[in-house]
């Protein structure tokens, strides 16, 4: 006699505890189907898994799943993709029995699994016709696991097929272990589980949850006809389809090597949505249930995501902006390369926010001096007339190379005439040179080459190791050499560029462009 109590369970026993499979907000979407190189995807292995334990008339044993079963519904925690997978073999195999999936914050996903309801085989088959204009992930790996499934069954008849449905869903050979938890404990689980999936799919659960309420029926028409039942159904999957595109180019947008590397992010969606909710919330953690339950919920939830979309679409137009438009490409860009991590993200909260009237003139120019950004909003005269000092003291130094702690103002300094070459030009600078920064002795310091602000110009580090103790003139030459690709990366710095056109350099010249230098901080900064 089987022991009650014992996790394994057969496939026709698991799906006696429906009614409903419920796919909760936190799953990723369904990728099953999807190619693993040269090896099967995971449709394929399962079907065949199948297929072997039919023909050979043997038990199969499928990896265990957990969920958490409140009566009502059954939230599958692990085990989504197979359990979704399985819906759509039995479905096409022509089950009758009581199986029904929902997926809770993706209404395409949910009506189209719904859809195969009560549908012969030959009309599933029609239905997953292969279209790669398929907006929606779920639904194309929906289509392509039923061609996978079409596929490998192309020569069993209707009996064989019927044969292999019973195996399946009333032999009890098909067994799997099954984990049921509480319900407080699911979230937790699953993160455990995945790792860091769940963070990932925060911007694809919003998104499915706005699309979800977007192009749901106005709450305040009623008794229409069919005919404007038909017609709003059709604006409605018109409206629904803008607000995706919409989506979409944006997260390509985020997704591009430059912008991520502009706003020091490698998040989903950037930091649109982050920014967006942090605004409004300061403090409060950003996750899904947060997101929704402040932002999506109200009298009317319908309008409450159609005004979250306005506001991302807004928020997303600043973004843009200011990595498009070249001087405030520059000032952005300058600042989020200079502060650190906590003083970039109050920067972006306080900037990017209609509400307020961030000086972004003012954060650049004081970003270069290593002030933070708390500091730079205070705007306490004592300690602005500190760090003043304190740059000039640096920059009067004819040793600062030889000191480690007064080498961020001359990086900073050298840094921003680059910077501010390329914004009279209207050109927006490449910022990477400040992970891999060097300060190079234009005459060599072996030779008796002043260790002074005069004597330096900003480089990417794996050039200056060419120069060496050369001479000015055969720096200049390593510099402007057409056949040498190192060379090349630095020649957007444009004030380097001024130092190494000039035909000599000596002691005169490095004295003056000492005092032009300090001269130009002393006017920029306002230093009596």
């Amino acid at each position: 006699m089987a022991n009650s109590n014992s996790p394994l369970i057969s496939l026709r026993k698991y799906l006696q505890k429906g009614p409903v499979f419920l796919i909760p907000h936190y799953q990723r979407g369904y990728i099953w189907g999807k190619s693993r190189g040269t090896d099967k995807n995971s449709v394929q292995y399962l079907i065949e898994s199948i297929l072997n334990c039919f023909e050979h008339e043997t038990g199969l044993f499928l990896q265990g799943i957990t969920v958490c079963n409140s009566g009502n519904e059954i939230e599958i925690i692990d085990g989504q993709q197979r359990t979704t997978a399985l819906y759509l073999l039995l479905k096409y195999l022509g089950y009758e029995g009581e199986f029904s999936i929902s997926y809770s914050v993706r209404t395409e996903s949910d009506i189209f699994l719904k859809s195969l309801q009560n549908k012969s085989c030959q009309q599933i088959i029609e239905i997953c016709k292969e279209d790669k204009n398929e907006i929606y992930q779920d639904i194309y790996y929906f289509k392509k696991t039923i061609r996978e499934i079409d596929g490998a069954l192309k020569t069993y008849d209707d009996t064989a097929k019927a044969k292999l449905l019973s195996f399946i869903a009333e032999s009890d050979l098909v067994r799997f272990l099954y984990i049921d938890i509480p319900k407080g404990k699911a979230v937790t689980v699953f993160t455990m589980m995945n790792g860091n999936k769940a963070d990932m799919q925060t911007g694809e659960i919003i998104k499915a949850e706005l699309l979800r309420l977007i192009s749901t029926a106005d709450p305040k028409q009623e008794d229409i006809s069919a005919g404007e039942m038909e017609a709003r159904k059709w604006d409605e999957n018109m409206t629904r389809s803008k607000y995706a595109r919409e989506w979409d180019k944006w997260l390509y947008w985020w997704n591009r090597d430059e912008i991520k590397k502009f706003y020091h992010t490698d998040k989903i969606m950037g930091l649109l949505l982050e920014t967006y909710y942090s605004m409004q919330y300061p403090g409060t953690p950003f996750n899904f249930d947060n997101f929704r339950d402040e932002l999506l919920r109200g009298e009317d939830n319908r309008l409450c995501a159609k005004n979250v979309f306005y506001g991302l679409r807004q928020l997303q137009k600043r973004f843009e902006d200011a990595y498009g438009k070249p001087e405030l490409h520059n000032k952005i860009g300058a600042i989020l390369t200079l502060f650190n991590k906590d003083d970039k993200r109050e920067f972006i909260l306080d900037y990017f926010n209609d509400s307020t009237q961030t000086d972004v003139a003012r954060v650049y120019k004081y970003a270069y001096t290593g002030m933070s950004f708390p500091k730079i909003k205070n705007n306490n005269e004592e300690e602005i007339k500190a760090v003043k000092k304190e740059l000039m003291d640096v920059l009067s130094d004819e040793n600062l190379y030889e000191d480690q702690g007064k080498h961020f103002h001359a990086y900073a300094q050298l840094l921003r005439r680059n910077v501010e070459a390329d914004t009279r030009l209207r050109r927006p600078f490449d910022f990477s040179i400040w992970i891999e920064k060097s300060l190079e002795h234009i005459y060599p310091k072996s030779k008796g080459g002043s260790n002074g602000i005069g004597n330096l110009v900003l480089l990417y580090k794996n050039e200056n190791s060419g120069f060496g103790a050369k001479s000015f003139s055969e720096k200049r030459n390593i510099y402007f050499n057409l056949t040498d690709d190192r060379m090349l990366r630095s020649w957007h710095l444009l004030h380097s560029i001024s130092v190494f056109a000039n035909e000599q350099w000596n002691e005169q010249q490095i004295e003056n462009n000492k005092n032009e230098i300090i001269e130009e901080v002393k006017q920029y900064y306002e230093i009596q």
